[in-house]
């Protein structure tokens, strides 16, 4: 049995869970608390989630889980085999969990009305001080982190910007085709699509989402497909 450890609102849980619903592999969920952290070191010493435990084995990066997923259940495969589309895949889930997932983490959970709303659904079912506490400082250390990459010394205004100019190129990508490498859903959808979800909990991006028919489409279209419910 598989098992997916996760903390509450992280975009690399939904790429996960849909590439299993996708396979059709029966998994269990385990949400751990942020208050967990310790506990969540003796199996994973980065302290991060998600992490996929299976019979014993651990594997605590969500690309890493995406492969030995693939591997070890091969069937309705998410990485082509073909050398150019799988090294177009590689770009692409890069791309998403490497530059995408700052623009939605500043966005969600730094910028006036999207953090007031976002911070209370991730602490929500800590203890009563953390649900106090946490509110009060994750704003400045995710800040402080997306400063240290990048994107947290721009202007929200030019966050505005480039995150347009990300939608935008999916919109692009999509005129070839109703998926974005070849003709069949991959990680790639799913690991974009993931990042974009998140930008629905933030006002601002979402409304850029909006203006995007072409992408919106595409969304649904992922959930449709991976849903866990094809065939029932």
């Amino acid at each position: 049995m598989l098992t997916l450890h996760q903390y509450h609102l992280s975009p690399f849980n939904e790429k996960i869970q849909r590439m299993l619903n996708y396979k059709g592999i029966p998994f269990e969920e385990r949400y751990w608390l942020l208050g967990d952290r310790k506990k969540v070191e003796a199996f994973n010493p980065t302290g991060k989630l998600p992490a996929l435990e299976h019979d014993g084995h651990w594997v605590c990066d969500s690309t890493d889980m995406a492969h030995y997923i693939e591997q070890t259940f091969p069937d309705k495969p998410l990485i082509p085999d073909d050398p150019a589309l799988r090294g177009m895949v590689h770009v692409l889930e890069d791309w998403a969990d490497e530059s995408l997932y700052f623009y939605e983490m500043h966005l969600r959970f730094t910028t006036p009305g999207n953090q007031e709303r976002n911070i209370p659904r991730m602490v929500a079912n800590e203890k009563s001080f953390l649900r106090w506490f946490l509110p009060k400082v994750i704003p400045g250390g995710i800040r402080k982190i997306t400063r240290t990459q990048g994107i947290g010394r721009k202007s929200l205004d030019q966050l505005l910007v480039d995150a347009e100019r990300h939608v935008c190129a999916v919109d692009g990508m999509l005129n070839q085709g109703d998926w974005l490498v070849a003709d069949q859903l991959s990680l790639a959808d799913l690991a974009v699509y993931a990042m974009f979800q998140c930008f629905r909990d933030a006002d601002n991006a979402n409304a850029i989402l909006q203006r995007y028919p072409s992408v919106i489409d595409w969304m649904a279209r992922i959930e449709t497909t991976t849903s866990g419910n094809e065939g029932k």
